[in-house]
């Protein structure tokens, strides 16, 4: 990923405010290509937070780690890269905070406008 495709990226998480159907309006107008990139990016960013340190702070669950990273890659830039610096500010779980996790939006977007996935997950 390029640093336009990044900014671009954390600028639509930002207006999204956590909201899984204000992402889904902005995605609607993505072209198909857009769309993946946007899965792809998603999928590399909350990738980092899926290793050490970061997982030694989250509950000792595989979904439980997936949810953690894809909620804070949701929080937008600045929380991700406070947490990127600050490891012990990983939060131990977000068991009450999944409806605010806007992982795979782009995926559904893409199969609802074009029948095929984006094939990134």
């Amino acid at each position: 990923m390029n640093s336009n495709e990044l900014k671009s990226f954390w600028s639509v998480i930002e207006q999204s405010q956590n909201n899984v159907n204000r992402l889904q309006t902005i995605l609607e107008n993505y072209t198909k290509e857009e769309l993946i990139k946007f899965q792809e990016i998603f999928v590399e960013l909350s990738a980092e937070l899926k290793d050490e340190p970061y997982i030694d702070y989250m509950e000792d669950s595989e979904d439980g780690i997936e949810d953690i990273a894809n909620w804070i890659v949701s929080k937008g830039e600045i929380f991700y890269n406070n947490i990127l610096n600050n490891p012990e500010k990983t939060p131990y779980s977000v068991e009450n905070l999944t409806d605010e996790i806007l992982y795979g939006i782009a995926d559904d977007v893409c199969f609802e406008k074009y029948g095929i996935t984006t094939g990134i997950w």
